[in-house]
């Protein structure tokens, strides 16, 4: 489940896409269903899934859900999605897949279901934020915004906990495998005391400015490091509390 500010991210994130609302969604473990719920109210034809009966996320009183929109249940998003190709205009992900073993399989998925000119909207919490890399660097841990999977708990419970954090790099060219490219970044919240981090910025881009120099391989690699050096040095992957990805898939050719 989303905080709140997590939630109106993701949504504004949705309603500036072309055609809004006249969009086909698929919402993936879409938790208590705010976010489904709202794009509904806009005029979307909003379908979810969730993973299990009994998932922690669904605890207390009915998932918020007005009529009309669809839960496909017991999907698990490390295999195939029960959903034809082509098939939605607008995917989300909001804050599942830090919980993933993997998002190898779901990002494929994603950009199978995905029509040409489709976008894919995820949410997950930023690791490459200054503050965790500061916090990374004396403790060799993720900054979290809930507690690391301990002893205490059983195997099968593990997905509730933030098992995977997202390595942006590696996000970036699982979507470009997809068939997607990146086209926005977003701030879901900005916390003023982490201000005085962004003093490093000339340090932190003219270190990936020689990273993504390094070790090209070709024409193909070298266009891939020069965008992921556009994206790596953004305000909001330097500062959001989460990372908010936008991205689209590739229209045919002369669309």
């Amino acid at each position: 489940m989303p905080q709140p500010h997590v939630a109106a991210a993701v949504l504004r994130a949705a309603r500036r896409l072309p055609g809004y609302p006249k969009l086909r969604v698929l919402d993936l473990s879409a938790g208590r269903g705010e976010i489904a719920a709202a794009l509904a109210r806009d005029g979307c034809t909003v379908r979810g899934t969730h993973f299990r009966a009994d998932d922690y996320k669904l605890a207390g009183a009915p998932p918020e859900l007005p009529p009309g929109v669809a839960i496909d249940p017991n999907v698990d998003l490390m295999r195939p999605l029960p959903h034809p190709d082509g098939a939605f205009d607008l995917v989300l992900l909001c804050e599942v897949a830090e919980h993933l073993p993997t998002e190898i399989p779901v990002v494929a998925e994603i950009g199978r279901v995905l029509a040409p000119g489709g976008h894919f909207v995820l949410s997950t919490p930023n690791v490459a934020r200054l503050h965790s890399r500061w916090h990374f660097l004396f403790t060799g841990t993720h900054k979290l915004i809930r507690r690391r999977a301990g002893w205490d708990l059983a195997a099968d419970d593990l997905y509730a906990y933030h098992i995977n954090p997202i390595d942006f790099p590696l996000l970036h060219t699982l979507l470009h495998q997809a068939g997607l490219s990146v086209t926005r970044l977003d701030v879901t919240l900005f916390k003023a005391k982490h201000a005085w981090m962004l003093l490093l910025y000339p340090f932190v881009w003219l270190a990936t400015r020689v990273e993504t120099r390094r070790h090209r391989s070709g024409p193909a690699h070298a266009r891939g490091e020069d965008d992921l050096f556009h994206w790596m040095t953004r305000p909001a992957m330097l500062v959001s509390e989460q990372l908010l990805v936008t991205a689209r898939k590739t229209p045919p050719s002369g669309r």
